[in-house]
């Protein structure tokens, strides 16, 4: 994999204007800055994932190698989005933004959906049937590591739901947690987010009022749920040890 580097230098002004979409992005914010501006296209990122690093002499914007064939608007408001949350402003959004923002948030509708764990696929079906009356497509489906406080992600860039592996092989009365936490996943998926002032909100009262319509007092379920598997895998792996 291989990066690549746009600066604002002043040698090459053809490449400020047409190949660094952070200058612009600065500029049409109206927002002076004298620190050199890069702009640096990845292969360590994921999807669409991007940040931003900045020092007293210099601010770099990271980007997945995956925006360099993204249209320029969009790409400055990616980056008018990362300068209003660095700079914490408080500004309307600009057209470029609004770009950006819709941009992500279709994102699923073109990834490719291809991988299924069978076990989360019969959780799918349980809650696209209960909750979503059969409507919901069908997104990329796995398991990730073993985690008791990231139970699960959605990806937007590539409508993938990732799972904490504490789900796996549940009895079947304990089922409702995976179909719980996974309904939360799918709600991303159907509400996608909001951005204000460079920071996205996802858990919106939309979001909130329908994760409530699962069943009644399932945080608190889930809770007493992860206390006692964490207590189990605790135990377990002391026996484990004393084996040794």
């Amino acid at each position: 994999m291989t990066d690549s580097e746009i600066t604002n230098q002043k040698a090459n002004p053809a490449v400020e204007r047409k190949e660094n979409p952070a200058v612009r992005a600065f500029k049409e914010l109206g927002v002076e800055e004298n620190r050199r501006i890069h702009i640096k296209y990845s292969g360590h990122f994921k999807g669409f994932n991007a940040n931003a690093k900045y020092n007293r002499e210099k601010i770099e914007f990271n980007l997945s190698s995956s925006w360099k064939d993204i249209d320029e608007d969009i790409q400055v408001g990616l980056v008018q989005s990362l300068i209003v949350k660095i700079f914490k402003l408080k500004i309307a959004k600009t057209s470029e933004m609004t770009l950006y923002e819709a941009f992500m948030k279709g994102l699923s509708k073109y990834a490719k959906k291809h991988t299924y764990n069978p076990e989360l696929e019969k959780s799918f079906e349980r809650v696209n049937e209960k909750m979503f009356n059969g409507l919901m497509n069908k997104p990329n489906l796995l398991y990730s590591g073993e985690s008791f406080n990231k139970l699960g992600s959605y990806e937007y860039g590539t409508d993938t739901i990732y799972m904490s592996t504490i789900f796996h092989d549940l009895p079947d009365d304990e089922q409702k947690f995976l179909d719980y936490v996974l309904y939360h996943e799918l709600l991303h998926k159907k509400h996608t987010f909001n951005i204000k002032n460079g920071r996205h909100n996802a858990h919106t009262k939309a979001f909130r009022d329908d994760e409530q319509k699962f069943a009644h007092n399932m945080e608190e379920e889930l809770t007493k749920f992860l206390r006692r598997k964490k207590y189990s895998t605790k135990r377990s792996l002391k026996e484990i040890f004393k084996l040794w």
